[in-house]
């Protein structure tokens, strides 16, 4: 049986990028990360985003192509201010390339408003526009505005800036089109998301749900089809988005409180 850290790495190995080449740095394109010989546990109880970079340090600590340097580098101007932090802080072992890398796993959620597309997360506070603006016009920029703020033996080296953003784009499950944004990567995971109130108007009475776990959200189907899950009925009340599985199908679904987005970013 496929335990959920093992098919949490395995997903960063086979699962597509969220978002492809921005202007300010391309998307990494590993080469030879595959699973370790020896899984180590790691916390499902933080965030996902840290678990997600826990995961990924794993591969790149296992891969005989980079050398992790560093994870979490806190990049401070004094003692006082820290304007940022570095993901992770590599070298490319053919090259000697240094390579700073911005990781991030993401979801989000297209909803058609009178203003065009909005994207939010399951928690609507995030979305898609202010996520891309913050990474291109921050997180990607550090190395190039704080150079001097870097650990010493660095400064003087070039950096090659990259960024890595999983995860899964959900259309609305009666969008006429699928979304489109700007800098999407086109073979992205997709997914589709609805209301609580239009899931007995979607799906046959008796249909048989699980509950994705938050740990495996960034896991695709075919990789969790032996790992034990929660039953959920469409009768129960939710105040949070969950994502669920149906017996058969390769979607993915979210299914969110009614009145999506807005009562979520009151």
């Amino acid at each position: 049986m496929t335990s959920p850290i093992q098919a949490l790495l395995q997903s960063f190995i086979e699962g597509p990028h969220l978002i492809g080449d921005l202007p300010e740095a391309n998307a990494f394109h590993y080469g030879d990360l595959s699973l370790p010989d020896s899984i180590t546990d790691l916390n499902s109880n933080q965030k996902l985003g840290h678990l997600c970079e826990d995961a990924f340090a794993v591969l790149l600590e296992s891969s005989p192509q980079y050398e992790l340097l560093t994870q979490n580098l806190q990049v401070q101007t004094d003692i006082h201010t820290t304007v940022g932090e570095l993901d992770f802080l590599l070298r490319d072992l053919g090259n000697g390339q240094l390579i700073h890398l911005e990781l991030a796993t993401k979801f989000y959620l297209a909803v058609k408003t009178e203003n065009g597309l909005a994207l939010p997360g399951p928690d609507a506070r995030d979305n898609y526009f202010n996520k891309l603006q913050h990474l291109r016009n921050h997180q990607l920029k550090l190395t190039q505005k704080h150079r001097d703020a870097l650990p010493k033996p660095y400064r003087n080296e070039s950096i090659l800036t990259r960024q890595l953003i999983y995860g899964c784009l959900f259309d609305h499950i009666h969008a006429a089109a699928p979304a489109n944004p700007e800098f999407i990567n086109p073979h992205c995971r997709r997914g589709c998301w609805l209301s609580i109130d239009e899931c007995n108007e979607h799906f046959p009475q008796g249909t048989h749900f699980q509950i994705i776990p938050k740990p495996l959200w960034p896991v695709p189907p075919q990789l969790i089809q032996d790992i034990p899950l929660e039953t959920w009925e469409p009768e129960t009340s939710i105040d949070r988005c969950i994502m669920v599985r149906v017996k058969d199908d390769p979607i993915l679904y979210f299914i969110t409180p009614a009145n999506y987005p807005e009562r979520l970013t009151k």
